[in-house]
């Protein structure tokens, strides 16, 4: 992983003061939420990130040498009933969401370019509300190299046409073709 690190970055992980945390960053359709692995408010990047402490959890994050989408499984607990319902009306199939993996100087600052350790598209969201006391959220993330394997469901005709260039009339004559006789060569 310290192939794509910021030279701050680098030197960070090296010093015995710095204290590594995770960003997670989600959208939903209200817009993105932002926590972190600590407690309280932190501002990065222009955004207040939102501490959860020990209450956000997440599968390990593999990194191999094959070209392969592998997918996460990121749980937040402790949550109130207003944030359950919140969840239940918001989680949307494909919303992104990403964590990155970044280190808090001495001071409690983060220190430049966090590193996105995982980004991807929200596959399966649950929410087990067995224990009212205990709500837990589950979202199941997808890396983004999923998308690699999905059928592309793209046709070479005038109405696709349209949709990325409007006014080209490129394909408008398709449709004309495919009953016609062609002969080729001499008669």
């Amino acid at each position: 992983m310290s192939r794509d690190l910021t030279v701050a970055m680098a030197a960070a992980i090296a010093a015995a003061d710095t204290r590594p945390i995770l960003l997670l960053e989600a959208v939903f359709t209200s817009g993105t939420v932002r926590h972190w692995t600590g407690l309280g408010d932190l501002s990065w990047n222009g955004y207040t990130w939102t501490g959860l402490g020990d209450l956000i959890g997440h599968t390990p994050v593999d990194e191999t040498d094959e070209l392969k989408a592998q997918g996460i499984t990121i749980t937040v607990k402790g949550i109130s009933a207003g944030d359950v319902s919140t969840a239940l009306q918001e989680l949307r199939n494909g919303a992104a969401g990403s964590i990155r993996l970044a280190l808090l100087d001495s001071s409690g600052a983060i220190i430049a370019d966090p590193k996105i350790i995982f980004r991807g598209r929200l596959d399966l969201g649950e929410i087990d509300d067995s224990n009212p006391d205990q709500p837990v959220i589950t979202l199941g993330y997808e890396h983004e190299l999923i998308d690699l394997e999905r059928p592309r469901e793209w046709r070479y005709t005038d109405q696709h046409q349209q949709q990325l260039y409007p006014g080209d009339t490129g394909l408008s004559r398709i449709a004309d073709l495919q009953d016609r006789e062609l002969v080729w060569g001499r008669r």
